[in-house]
């Protein structure tokens, strides 16, 4: 058996060992959508080197051209696992390529390229399908250590089938069916062996991202309160720490509290207390989910962390909510409950500590409830003085 007999039996049962197992991580976590990718690539990957054995190098025919296009969906849905770990779907300049290499690579067609000119619209094509997903890769590398390990791995693969284009361009095919023979069977090594040691590393990587973010969903599951829905006070804390390390800035904080809420329990009882709860929860979810954090951190307490960019319009918001909560319907028992909330908020003040905005928004909820309760209060700060100022 030679070298190349060898890699073209290895090479395929690496890939298939690395599609059963992200199969099979995809199956029991189907949240983790970058393991459907991630063995969708490693198959069609398996599949295409498998058949490339059987072709011949120097013959433009449909099985090179099969080959060919489920190499670069192969590339493409690997990426794809990368990507959609950040955002939904890799750039549209990805997949234009893929489609792109359906058709510029067909046979027997009139723009039919040469054997040389085939090698490098391949790996050129393959380079640009990486580096697109790359590109995405790179805005989001300082996340984590795998996210930057991940971007290293992704470009330097893009670099080199760039690099195998440079390699088909400056030493071409010479002349006549032994010459291209020859020169195809060592440059077909070459790039056989390069892409089994980088889908190797590719596939690692893969299995460590894919681990970190199941390990992240199981501490974010904690974080979540499990009657509402929302943050818990752990997910308020979180946030409050990721906008010290330049996370996501947090604006103004509105501190939310259900008014007599004690006395639904004692009428309609624990369960009807727990139904109102989560109304609640799922109303101030669908309004406030776009503008910031929303968090569980008492019995019948929500706190709301808006991030910076909404702050200027916390007044406006804190009036809706008090507006969402009175309006919600019940049945049952609570049909003729009627729920309201005093609410407080605090804009703050530059880079000043966001636990000094809780304890203001805090101060705003007493002062709502003194006041009547169903009320908007707003902790301003004038001339260094504190003002709380009724809103509605």
């Amino acid at each position: 058996m030679t070298g190349a007999d060898s890699i073209l039996i290895v090479i395929p049962a690496v890939y298939g060992l690395f599609a059963l197992a992200l199969a099979v991580i995809a199956v029991m976590d189907r949240k983790i959508v970058a393991a459907r990718w991630a063995a969708l690539g490693f198959f069609v990957a398996g599949v295409s080197i498998t058949i490339d054995g059987l072709r011949s190098l120097t013959t433009i025919d449909w099985i090179g051209w099969f080959t060919v296009v489920c190499h670069h969906v192969a590339l493409w849905a690997m990426m794809q696992a990368f990507v959609v770990r950040h955002q939904p779907w890799i750039p549209k300049p990805a997949t234009g390529l893929v489609l792109l290499s359906t058709v510029l690579l067909l046979p027997g067609v009139p723009w039919e390229l040469s054997p040389w000119m085939r090698t490098m619209a391949v790996q050129g094509i393959g380079a640009g399908i990486i580096l697109a997903g790359a590109s995405v890769m790179m805005k989001h590398r300082g996340k984590t250590p795998v996210d930057m390990i991940a971007f290293v791995v992704a470009g330097v693969s893009g670099v080199l089938y760039a690099a195998r284009v440079f390699v088909a361009l400056f030493y071409p095919s010479g002349q006549g069916s032994a010459a291209i023979d020859s020169y195809y069977s060592w440059i077909s090594m070459i790039f056989h062996t390069s892409s089994a040691i980088m889908a190797v590393l590719v596939g690692l990587l893969l299995m460590v991202a894919i681990g970190h973010d199941m390990l992240q969903g199981q501490i974010l599951q904690g974080e979540i309160d499990p009657l509402t829905k929302l943050g818990n006070r752990r997910r308020m804390e979180r946030a409050i720490s990721e906008d010290g390390d330049g996370g996501q800035a947090i604006g103004s904080v509105i501190a939310i509290d259900l008014d007599h809420f004690k006395k639904i329990n004692d009428l309609y009882g624990h369960d009807a207390g727990d139904i109102v709860l989560r109304k609640v929860g799922k109303r101030l979810l669908s309004l406030l989910h776009p503008f910031g954090e929303v968090c569980r951190i008492g019995g019948e307490e929500f706190v709301v962390l808006i991030k910076s960019d909404f702050s200027p319009g916390t007044s406006a918001l804190a009036l809706a909510i008090r507006k969402a909560i009175a309006t919600i319907e019940f049945d049952g028992v609570l049909a003729k409950a009627k729920v309201t909330a005093s609410i407080g908020y605090h804009l703050r003040e530059g880079s000043k500590p966001v636990s000094g905005s809780i304890r203001r928004a805090d101060q705003a909820v007493y002062c709502a409830k003194a006041d009547g309760r169903d009320r908007v209060v707003g902790a301003e700060t004038r001339d260094g003085f504190s003002v709380l100022k009724a809103v509605g």
